[in-house]
């Protein structure tokens, strides 16, 4: 491991994020990490951190154990503060993302709406990952009790995603839009069940046109099962 530079740990560690070989990552990440800082690379430890908060976010939606979300806050946290620091504009936009989505899984809605707002202020990049970030406020002003405005957000930030496909990988673009429609069946399947699942069926058919998406595929059925629609 000694051997492999900085970009190569930090590529196995977020590959084995990907393949949910949590373990793995956390080694890789962490040796990352430290040689990120030992030789300034900011932007990179940023983007390390943004991992290792991902691979907590997982555990924690799977253990539900306390721990695990503080650290993925901390992490977050810690993205922010170099991006600050270090004058990283770019990264403003990812980091205060990061901590919309720890609030978000910890319930703490209105601040994740606060969060969200601003990683949108912050964007830089693409209109299709815009769209992202957008549909991820809609469903968090959604669940913060504004419906009617947050499933509109929802819904452009999806068209978003549509409008700028061209610029970016068809598997991000698969995973946004997947992701986009997944959001709005869970968010509307109490008070518009039959949109809900004609949403859930839309986020369906992309994952299943595209067999890189082997997660989300797992994610779409597990989550019809539980709302009843598969």
């Amino acid at each position: 491991m000694l051997k492999l530079s900085l970009q190569e740990l930090h590529e196995k560690g977020w590959k084995k994020r990907e393949e949910e070989l949590f373990e793995e990552a956390l080694v890789y990440l962490e040796v990352a990490l430290k040689r990120a800082v030992e030789e300034r690379e900011y932007e990179i430890a940023v983007d390390v951190l943004k991992d290792r908060c991902l691979v907590w976010k997982h555990l924690f939606l799977v253990s539900r154990e306390e721990g695990f979300a503080v650290l993925a806050k901390k992490d977050a946290e810690g993205m922010l503060e170099i991006a600050r620091k270090q004058k990283l504009e770019k990264k403003l936009g990812t980091s205060y993302f990061r901590l919309g989505e720890v609030a978000m899984m910890v319930g703490e809605f209105e601040r994740a709406v606060g969060y969200y707002q601003q990683a949108l202020e912050h964007y830089q990049g693409s209109l299709a990952e815009k769209g992202d970030y957008r549909y991820h406020l809609g469903e968090a002003m959604y669940r913060a009790g504004d419906k009617s405005d947050g499933e509109q957000m929802m819904l452009e930030g999806i068209e978003e995603i549509k409008k700028g496909a061209r610029e970016v990988d068809s598997f991000l673009v698969n995973v946004w839009m997947s992701g986009g429609y997944m959001r709005l069946a869970s968010c509307l399947v109490k008070d518009k069940k039959k949109k809900a699942r004609k949403y859930w069926r839309r986020a369906k058919e992309i994952a299943e046109e595209d067999e890189r998406l082997v997660i989300r595929r797992r994610q779409i059925e597990e989550m019809g099962e539980r709302l009843g629609f598969a």
